[in-house]
């Protein structure tokens, strides 16, 4: 491998980027069988693969023409530490696995797993043994001034599209974790209602036992599948805690005390906060800047399988609001 001064190892990293990104988009896909912008940039670019191809060509350089399969190895372990590391810092800051190998056999904390590092092994192999002697040869035939032209452009537009990329992913950060806190509202909603039960008389528990059981039923469906069930979940607890609000105020401080009434109220507002944030939150009206609200429904629908071990139904949600 020919040796490259820095303004070329930034063309080679910008072309595996672009090309990275061409061979993510196309697989992805024909998996999923629509069209996919992949990504966590919204542009035709992914670093980690001009970093990897960078890496693993330096790891791979003094093997070159010598040994095929230790020049492979080296590229692949390198390559793997890189998707390793990047993968746990993209997670502790964005509380969001972008990808995720958890179903895959002989993973490593889903960031890393054997057929991924398989797949870094076979980069190794097409981009010294195939690709090396044409990109050298595009490499040496661009002049210096245009090479330093392509870098600044295309750097330039990366940088800028990296920046708002990564403060629209902490937006989403953030979203996600106020949708978090609505749905712990809905929880305390849960516990408050049993305490309401536990304050009336005996002749009134049985009425609002099938009204609290009911609201605990539809709050299983609701998280088991969030997407298809939350408007008849809000439809269904709006009209059972109408009744609740209604018959406490009917059933006088006899059989309810004033501190029962508060609660049924408690639990009302509670309930309109949780409706209202949800909404708030997936469908991003709390948003001023179009360009940030574009940015996270790219981040949304170009990464169809990224996972979240923090905030799963939220991001489940958020999902199936903007396919």
């Amino acid at each position: 491998m020919s040796q490259y001064l820095l303004r070329e190892w930034v063309f080679v990293f910008c072309f595996y980027s672009v090309v990275g990104y061409i061979w993510e988009t196309v697989y992805c896909s024909l998996k999923e069988g629509k069209l996919l912008n992949r990504g966590f940039m919204k542009g035709p670019f992914l670093p980690i693969y001009g970093f990897g191809v960078c890496i693993m060509m330096i790891a791979a350089g003094p093997f070159n023409g010598k040994n095929i399969l230790a020049e492979c190895i080296s590229g692949m372990v390198c390559a793997t530490v890189l998707e390793y590391v990047t993968g746990e810092l993209m997670q502790h800051l964005f509380k969001v696995r972008y990808w995720d190998y958890s179903k895959e056999k002989f993973n490593l904390n889903g960031h890393i797993c054997l057929g991924a590092s398989l797949g870094w092994f076979v980069a190794t192999f097409v981009v010294n043994e195939i690709f090396r002697g044409p990109v050298d040869t595009l490499v040496h035939s661009i002049s210096a001034f245009h090479m330093y032209l392509i870098d600044y452009i295309v750097m330039g537009i990366a940088i800028l599209d990296f920046a708002i990329s990564f403060k629209a992913a902490m937006d989403l950060r953030i979203i996600l974790v106020k949708m978090e806190d609505a749905r712990h509202e809905l929880k305390l909603m849960q516990k408050r209602l049993d305490v309401l039960v536990a304050v009336v008389s005996d002749e009134t528990k049985q009425a609002y036992k099938e009204v609290t059981g009911s609201i605990s039923d539809m709050y299983d469906d609701f998280t088991d599948s969030v997407g298809e069930k939350f408007d008849h979940f809000e439809e269904s607890i709006g009209k059972r805690l109408d009744y609740l609000k209604d018959n406490a105020k009917a059933l006088g401080d006899k059989m309810i005390p004033d501190s029962g009434k508060k609660i049924v109220d408690e639990i009302f507002s509670m309930t309109d906060r949780y409706t209202a944030a949800i909404k708030k939150y997936t469908s991003f009206e709390h948003l001023k800047s179009k360009i940030k609200k574009l940015y996270i429904i790219s981040i949304i629908r170009s990464n169809p399988s990224m996972t979240s071990d923090e905030y799963k139904e939220a991001l489940e949600e958020l999902k199936s609001s903007h396919k």
